[in-house]
């Protein structure tokens, strides 16, 4: 899609657009986030984080971008590796979006599970599951490596809020 975009995934809660907005006072990236192209409330249940139709909606991320990049700028997109299918059940997003995107480089967004349970819950006023929120960010970061395998671009974690490796790679 653009040679100028970095995808940048982690799950609900790890922090990923405080440290797209940090990355972007630092560098001539513009933050954009899958979820302001789909207007996720739209396309999940608001209260747990479920996504209907996850392929209907990764088509819609792909023609969203195609109308809101521009050309010659440099794009920080932030988003997912993986969602909550309907079931509650962690689903891949389908590697034809990585292709179509065709980031330059893939980067996680890591943190303790401790600290991304807190947050969601204070945010979201509820609870939420140790162990599925384990089990979504040992996902993501699996399937992270994996795009960036398939796609041949570098692979970076962010771990802990650490993005200076980032800042100097682009």
């Amino acid at each position: 899609m653009l040679n100028s975009l970095i995808f940048i995934g982690g799950i609900h809660g790890v922090g990923k657009g405080t440290i797209c907005d940090k990355i972007c006072e630092q560098t001539d990236f513009v933050h954009i986030t899958a979820s302001e192209i789909l207007r996720w409330d739209e396309i999940s249940k608001p209260d747990n984080k479920k996504v209907e139709n996850i392929q209907n909606t990764q088509d819609r991320l792909i023609a969203g971008l195609d109308k809101a990049l521009k050309k010659n700028e440099n794009y920080l997109l932030d988003g997912h590796f993986c969602l909550f299918n309907s079931e509650g059940q962690v689903e891949k997003v389908p590697m034809e979006t990585f292709e179509k995107i065709a980031p330059k480089l893939i980067a996680i967004v890591t943190t303790k599970i401790d600290l991304i349970k807190k947050r969601l819950e204070k945010r979201d006023n509820k609870g939420y599951d140790f162990d599925l929120l384990e089990t979504m960010q040992t996902s993501e970061k699996e399937y992270a490596q994996q795009i960036s395998s398939k796609l041949n671009v570098p692979f970076i974690e962010i771990k802990d809020g650490n993005y200076q490796s980032l800042i100097e790679m682009l």
